[in-house]
């Protein structure tokens, strides 16, 4: 009868001690996975609306460089509407175009940038794949002449027209969604978020749907989480095991105890044996110390994790194969750096730099070689510039460096320097000797600029004039009255 009843008390106690700790695990780490979706979403938020601010100023070069380019990429089409106006989307012949209305002479144009090829962007920079629709309604508006071209390439399902897509797999997915979905089953999940398209007078005739892939975050999630559910099932069950075992020797005491009083009864003492006392530790003080190790290890796992977690954000921000900050690195800490420049007055300058020829090394030796040349020109760049300096990779052959507290003449120097340490470092691959040089345009922050992209901007500019002047050398972007660069 007490065997049975102490039985039911530990089975009690496991549950008790089980299921409210797995119920806090699992509200944890739902609390987590919600966070780091917000995180995804706001991440694609940032970037879709920071890219297409990067284009409307791209626009604004494009207009005062007066470019007519024959490609798909920048279009002009000539308007009868009134000029101005917001940036907003216009559907043509040679498909979807972002940009805005803009005077040319005396006449209104359309200036506008391919949409697609804005989205294959956000690919690269995000990792996620891309479809964006029409309203059905609203194409049927159009004229049966301009419908006969625009159709060839289309998709239509439904009551919308699937103008683009990146990949296949985005075609399965819901196409209405509001702000954000997780869409998927078990471990296999995507994150689902929209980007309405507007015409100019506010009109919404589709949207775009950026898709990206979250399996690995759930499956980190869910593995953890069953790892430490199945540790606390482990040691619950331990435990309860372990306090049935006291038990059943506080009961055999007792036992001890009833048949020396029943010999005692009985007038027998032949057989009476010494009762055992306590330990200086009892049952219950062990039971205890087995909650507190379990505490440390959960708090020990926790903090691994958060510490693994940091480390794998950390590698987020740099380039795996030169080892520099990668362009989200650069921009998350030079937009502070130019704020403070602008705030407080302080002197900036900034560097781009461009290897020269890089694609014919590429061709000429390999990608092996071009990867060597790149972690070279990384090496030389690191020794050259200060701690307080920050360089990142900004894609390809392309480096910025960014000069806090430096005016220019510092900074021409330094260009100066970092040019000739690199003409001065040949590459050595497979008993091939190979010439680097470098092209770098520098710019300093001037009042009346607004964000880092006016100070990117001009830098390209000199970075472009020192391509024309026959590479290997540094230009200094400096404006004159007409607001032309000075070299």
């Amino acid at each position: 009868m007490l065997k049975r009843r102490i039985l039911i008390r530990v089975i009690l106690s496991f549950l008790i001690t089980f299921f409210p700790t797995a119920f806090l695990i699992h509200f944890v780490f739902q609390r987590i996975g919600e966070e780091a979706l917000i995180k995804e979403r706001d991440i694609l938020y940032n970037n879709f609306k920071t890219l297409l601010k990067h284009k409307e100023s791209d626009l604004e070069l494009a207009k005062s460089k007066i470019i007519q380019s024959k490609d798909d990429y920048y279009i002009w089409l000539r308007v009868d509407e009134e000029c101005g106006g917001i940036a907003h989307y216009r559907i043509t012949d040679r498909g979807l175009y972002y940009g805005k209305k803009i005077f040319l002479g005396e006449q209104c144009y359309f200036l506008g940038i391919n949409f697609k090829e804005l989205l294959e962007f956000i690919k690269e920079l995000s990792h996620a794949e891309w479809l964006f629709y029409y309203d059905r309604t609203y194409i049927d508006r159009f004229p049966q002449e301009f419908l006969d071209i625009f159709v060839k390439d289309k998709l239509f399902k439904n009551d919308v027209v699937i103008a683009g897509f990146s990949d296949e797999s985005v075609l399965n997915v819901p196409f209405k969604v509001s702000g954000y979905l997780v869409y998927g089953s078990g471990f296999k999940k995507s994150l689902l978020v929209e980007f309405p398209l507007f015409e100019e007078n506010g009109y919404q005739f589709g949207q775009v749907l950026l898709v990206k892939d979250i399996s690995p975050i759930y499956a980190n999630f869910y593995t953890l989480m069953g790892v430490l559910v199945a540790y606390s099932f482990v040691l619950s069950l331990l435990s309860s095991f372990l306090l049935y075992k006291f038990s059943g020797d506080l009961i055999a005491r007792i036992i001890k105890l009833q048949e020396f009083s029943n010999r005692i009864k009985m007038g027998d003492f032949s057989k009476i044996e010494p009762f055992e006392t306590s330990k200086k530790m009892d049952e219950l003080d062990h039971l205890r110390n087995s909650f507190i190790d379990a505490a440390i290890t959960i708090g020990n796992l926790l903090s691994e994790l958060e510490a693994k977690n940091k480390q794998l954000q950390e590698l987020a921000y740099y380039d795996s194969l030169t080892g520099l900050p990668n362009r989200r690195f650069f921009f998350e800490h030079a937009n502070l750096i130019f704020e403070e420049a602008k705030r407080y007055g302080k002197k900036l300058s900034l560097l781009i730099i461009d290897i020269d020829h890089f694609k014919k090394i590429n061709d000429a030796y390999g990608h092996d070689a071009g990867d060597i040349v790149l972690k070279v020109f990384a090496d030389v760049l690191k020794g050259v510039v200060r701690q307080s300096d920050i360089c990142a990779r900004m894609g390809g052959e392309e480096f910025a460096v960014l000069l806090p507290n430096t005016g220019l003449d510092e900074a021409r120097v330094l260009a100066e320097r970092i040019r000739s340490a690199v003409a001065s470092r040949p590459v050595e691959y497979d008993h091939k000797v190979i010439l680097v040089t470098t092209s770098i345009g520098v710019s300093e922050f001037r009042s009346g600029m607004e964000s880092i992209d006016d100070l990117i901007k001009e830098a390209d500019i000199a970075l472009y004039r020192a391509k024309e002047g026959g590479r290997n050398r540094v230009e200094v972007f400096t404006p004159d009255k007409t607001g032309e660069s000075q070299t």
